[in-house]
């Protein structure tokens, strides 16, 4: 790549390098610009996420918090264009614009309209794929043009689309490696957060709600907010980025590059005059020079004639620059094809197909080269040109080697193939024979969700009948349970222990006078039976069956 072009186009990872390197030397104030705007939206997205999948008067306020969390929206976008507008003007050396109120409500005005719509533009463009990298790009590039200095809408838009067209390559790439730098951060979170609680009952025997739960914490609320984590660490880097993109991209008309650069190298006026004076005063005692010079002997210097030839000097450059580790940054050297015999697609992929092809069974020959090597290194053959006495035995022991060799590969494939065979069958055998597992009652791990009511209740009569009273007890309590969640009632988890049950059907049941008392009473009999040291008799027994068929009758009506 020249150096024209070069100027034009930077790489992929000198930009991100770049911006890591802006985001670093920033202020505190450039970043809290940017938290400022998605704190509050992150938070109040995993409240609202929580909040709808799990309490049961959800669908009556869902509106005004989706209203709420639009607005919260609103108010992020508005400050990541604040968050990128302050970033080009870091990078131009610019001071930090500001805003008046009419200012601030075309920039409300310009995000408001512009990045709803990426709400559909976006998850659409990523199906179909190939749009995807231009979509993304210009709902980034809106964050950076769309300041509110008094351009409309259109004209934000038109700014940010041709921005998000320049470099087609630069933009791919930077998408490869946000999405896979966002999958590693993803998963270091997640594993961080799973582990963190595991480590402090392990190490400190602190036990926490994670920890009760198991893997019962993997649900949703989890995911959305490892992702929302994952998403404030990456967004700035994305923004800081795409501003970037913008300044340079705008920079191919305005040279705001090219002032940006001579600011760096600005001398200061005092300066000038004393690196004058130092490089002169210096510069008797520095004598560089290529080759000698007429009339001015080397050796005055205390040094030796050691001129080169501009012939042997040419060629020790080149010998250099030939060498592996140069050739990385030598031009590629085009070759001049006939238009009229060029191949096409179609060709110069099933020639690369045979080329791949050949390649491969070239690669399994020289490896069965290298066994029959070897086989003949172990079995050596005899020399016939030698004979002597006792020279015909060892021809006959290689051969009868070579035999046995054959016949226990022989046998050690018929041993795998019957092996395969016996497996398939016992697996098809076994799943023939397949039949429902009845659940353990005395396993604490046990849920009530495993079977359906009606059959807790079968379960519940048989242990009756067999005397076993404790086990009856706790089958009738799943069989409670089952009926409660089967009517919504109540939501079966691991994680929820029975004052969590008693919570929720008290909100649940509000309507449903006097089953809350009944439950609880039930559920004091079955804690201090199954936790505790109570004995369960059949009288017990028959009073909690009572207070069931009442639950159940509260239920239905």
């Amino acid at each position: 790549m020249n150096r024209k072009n070069r100027q034009k186009e930077r790489g992929a990872i000198e930009i991100i390098e770049q911006a890591i390197h802006l985001l670093r030397l920033s202020p505190f104030s450039l970043l809290f610009s940017y938290y400022m705007g998605s704190l509050p939206f992150v938070l109040g997205l995993l409240y609202f996420w929580a909040d709808m999948s799990r309490n049961a008067f959800a669908r009556e306020y869902c509106a005004v918090a989706s209203l709420g969390l639009a607005m919260l929206f609103v108010w992020m976008k508005c400050w990541h264009g604040v968050f990128a507008q302050n970033i080009i003007s870091h990078m131009a050396g610019e001071p930090t614009p500001r805003r008046s109120l009419v200012s601030i409500g075309r920039l409300t005005a310009t995000q408001t309209i512009i990045q709803a719509s990426g709400l559909f533009v976006l998850p659409l463009a990523l199906i179909m794929a190939i749009p995807f990298a231009w979509s993304y790009a210009l709902y980034q590039n809106v964050s950076a043009q769309g300041d509110g200095d008094g351009h409309g809408i259109k004209t934000v838009f038109k700014r940010s689309w041709h921005q998000a067209k320049l470099w087609p390559g630069q933009n791919h790439i930077l998408l490869l490696i946000f999405s896979m730098f966002g999958v590693f951060v993803f998963l270091n979170l997640a594993i961080g957060i799973f582990l963190v609680p595991q480590m402090l009952k392990k190490f400190l025997g602190i036990e926490t709600v994670f920890t009760i739960s198991g893997w019962g914490m993997l649900n949703t609320t989890f995911l959305t907010t490892i992702f929302g984590m994952a998403y404030l660490c990456m967004d700035p880097l994305v923004k800081t980025v795409y501003a970037l993109r913008c300044f340079y991209g705008a920079s191919l008309k305005t040279g705001s590059d090219l002032k940006t650069e001579l600011k760096a190298f600005t001398l200061h006026k005092t300066m000038f005059p004393a690196m004058i004076i130092l490089t002169l005063c210096a510069a008797p005692f520095c004598p560089l020079m290529a080759g000698e010079r007429p009339g001015i002997s080397p050796t005055w210097y205390g040094l030796q004639n050691t001129s080169v030839p501009p012939d042997a000097l040419s060629g020790s450059i080149d010998e250099v620059m030939s060498r592996r580790e140069f050739a990385w940054r030598m031009p590629r050297k085009k070759i001049e094809q006939d238009s009229s015999v060029q191949p096409g697609p179609i060709a110069t992929l099933m020639k690369w197909i045979a080329e791949g092809t050949k390649t491969c069974f070239k690669t399994i020959e020289r490896w069965l080269n290298k066994i029959m090597d070897w086989l003949e290194e172990f079995f050596p053959e005899t020399d016939k040109s030698r004979e002597g006495p006792g020279k015909g035995w060892m021809s006959s022991v290689h051969d009868l080697l070579w035999v046995l060799l054959v016949v226990l590969v022989s046998l050690l494939g018929v041993f795998l193939w019957r092996t395969l065979k016996r497996r398939k069958e016992r697996q098809s055998a076994t799943i023939s024979e397949a039949i429902p597992a009845v659940p353990d009652l005395t396993d604490d791990q046990v849920e009530a969700d495993e079977l359906p009511a009606d059959q807790w209740m079968v379960m519940a009569k048989e242990l009756m009948d067999r005397g076993e009273f404790r086990l009856a007890l706790r089958a009738l309590y799943l069989s409670t349970l089952a009926h409660l969640a089967e009517n919504e009632m109540i939501t079966i988890a691991k994680y929820k222990s029975n004052r969590d049950y008693k919570q929720e059907l008290g909100r649940r049941g509000i309507e449903k006078e006097g089953i809350l008392a009944v439950f609880s009473e039930n559920v004091t009999v079955f804690d201090r039976s199954w936790y505790g040291m109570h004995k369960v008799t059949r009288n017990d027994l028959e009073h909690f069956s009572e207070n069931q068929e009442r639950i159940m009758g509260f239920v239905t009506q």
